[in-house]
C-alpha cells in the first residue's frame, strides 16, 4: 500500500492579499512568483487562519490589505492568530493603468499579494488601542464642533434670507443674540413659528436628548427645522404647528451652551 505523504509548506512564505469589505474579503494567495489560489470568505480571521493551516500547513503566513473603514481591528486579530500582518496606504500600492482602469475586489486582493511578495509595500504605523481610541475621541468631538457651527450658521443664513436683520455688532452666539432672534421682526408668522414656537420641534428635541448627546440631537432639529421651512417657501403653504406645548426657546438656547 502507498504511502501518503502529507503536504509541508516547511520555510515557505505565503502572501496573503486582502481586499476588506463588511460583508466578505477577497482573499489571493501566492508563494514566491506564483499565484496558488484566490477565494472569497466571511470577514472572519479565523476563518483564514483556519485555511492557511490547512492548506499551508507549517509555512508562515503573511496578510497585507488597505487602510479604510475596518480600521486596524483586521490586523490585531490575525496578529492574535499568529500572522504577521500589515496595513498600507491604498495610494502607495503600485498599479498598472490596466489595474486603475478595471478595478474589482479580485484584481485588487490578487495585487496586493503580488506586491506584497515582491517588498514593495511598506504598513503604516498602528497605534495602540488607548492611542487610536483617544484619537477618536478627538476627531468625534471635532466633527460634532463642525457640526455645531454648521447648524447656527443654516439658521443665521435662514435670517439672512428671510430679510431679518438683529442689528448687533457681535454675532457671537450668546445670550444676548439669542434674545435678539427671540424679539425679531420675522414679517411671516410662518418663519417665527419655525423658528421660536413649534412645540413639534420642542417635543422632537426631547425625543432625541433621550437617545443621544445633547449636541447632537440639535443638530438634528436643525435638519428638521431647514426641511420644513424649505416645504413653507416650495409649497406656499402655511406652517403647520405640532401639538401645543412649551416654547422652544430652549432649544435655542441649548445651540448657545456649546460642547464642553
Amino acid at each position: 500500500m502507498c504511502k501518503v505523504r502529507k503536504l509541508q509548506f516547511t520555510g515557505e512564505t505565503i502572501y496573503c492579499g486582502l481586499d476588506a469589505h463588511k460583508k466578505n474579503w477577497k482573499i489571493n494567495c501566492r508563494m514566491g512568483g506564483i499565484e496558488l489560489r484566490g477565494f472569497s470568505q466571511n470577514p472572519d480571521a479565523s476563518l483564514l487562519s483556519g485555511y492557511c493551516k490547512k492548506h499551508y500547513p507549517g509555512a508562515k503566513v503573511r496578510v497585507v490589505y488597505e487602510a479604510g473603514f475596518c480600521g486596524f481591528g483586521i490586523q490585531r486579530s490575525l496578529e492574535e492568530l499568529g500572522i504577521s500582518c500589515i496595513v498600507v496606504n491604498a495610494a502607495d500600492v503600485p498599479s498598472s493603468d490596466k489595474e486603475r482602469k478595471r478595478k474589482d475586489d479580485k484584481r485588487d486582493a490578487r495585487k496586493l499579494s503580488r506586491e506584497l511578495s515582491q517588498g514593495n509595500l511598506k504598513g503604516v504605523y498602528i497605534p495602540d488601542i488607548e492611542m487610536e481610541q483617544a484619537r477618536t475621541l478627538v476627531r468625534q468631538r471635532y466633527r460634532l464642533v463642525q457640526d455645531q457651527t454648521m447648524c447656527k450658521n443654516r439658521i443665521k443664513h435662514t435670517l439672512m434670507f428671510s430679510g431679518v436683520k438683529l442689528n448687533l455688532e457681535n454675532e457671537r452666539w450668546t445670550q444676548k443674540y439669542l434674545n435678539a432672534i427671540e424679539k425679531a421682526d420675522y414679517k411671516t408668522e410662518a418663519l417665527k413659528t419655525a423658528l421660536m414656537k413649534d412645540p413639534a420641534m420642542l417635543m422632537k428635541y426631547n425625543e432625541y436628548r433621550r437617545r443621544m448627546e445633547k449636541n447632537k440631537a440639535i443638530i438634528r432639529i436643525g435638519k428638521h427645522l431647514l426641511g420644513r421651512i424649505r416645504f413653507v417657501w416650495k409649497n406656499q403653504k402655511e406652517y403647520q404647528r405640532g401639538i401645543v406645548g412649551p416654547d422652544t426657546k430652549s432649544v435655542l438656547k441649548g445651540i448657545g451652551s456649546g460642547i464642553k
